[in-house]
């Protein structure tokens, strides 16, 4: 299973959303390292990755969406 952070913070503080951007942030530069994977494949280890950390699936997804939107500006290595 891949890695994911735990939540640092509780559900409903401000800052929890960035964390979850951040932890999915270093779990997608270890997932990117296998060029076998597909983007779905790596976005399912991604949800299972942090589902088991602690994270909420709907803030997994808003995380994963984050992260495609700014790999479609050239900021980060989930493409969109």
């Amino acid at each position: 299973m891949t890695y994911v952070a735990s939540p640092k913070r509780p559900i409903g503080d401000a800052d929890r959303a960035l964390d979850c951007e951040e932890a999915l942030e270093t779990a997608l530069r270890h997932l990117s390292e296998d060029e076998t994977l597909r983007e779905e494949d790596i976005e399912a280890r991604l949800v299972q990755g942090g589902l088991a950390a602690g994270w909420e699936e709907e803030e997994l997804r808003t995380a994963i969406a984050d992260l495609r939107r700014n790999a479609a500006l050239g900021l980060q290595g989930l493409s969109g």
